[in-house]
């Protein structure tokens, strides 16, 4: 069974990289640049996982968690950040994001989340 997994950050490089590193480990993966379009996404279709940077204008990450879980409130969460403000981090995985991994981080680490949540 094909597994989906929404990738959500500003930064058009890393989400071009973790398309590519998913997409080789078989998963079909969406891409959103910003938390607005992944809940567009989310609303339009099947998603299994959802991966999503701490960091980004005008929705961020928490608000990414909050928003989803109301639509999907069963979907795997992995929140990635670089320099988020802690007590954030802390309410997103209050809220039930699944994960928080820190970046820079082992693309392999990465690819070990979510073979682990998109099993769930």
């Amino acid at each position: 069974m094909e597994k989906i997994i929404l990738v959500v950050d500003d930064e058009p490089g890393y989400r071009d990289l973790l398309h590519l590193e998913l997409s080789d480990q078989g998963y079909t993966v969406l891409t959103a640049g910003g938390g607005y379009e992944a809940l567009e996404i989310l609303n339009k279709g099947k998603v299994d996982l959802i991966i999503t940077d701490m960091k980004m204008p005008k929705m961020d990450g928490l608000d990414v968690v909050i928003a989803s879980r109301r639509l999907r409130p069963d979907i795997p969460i992995i929140l990635t950040t670089g320099y988020a403000v802690e007590e954030r981090v802390q309410e997103a995985l209050a809220r039930k994001a699944s994960v928080c991994l820190r970046k820079p981080f082992n693309i392999s680490e990465l690819v070990g989340l979510v073979n682990k949540y998109s099993r769930v």
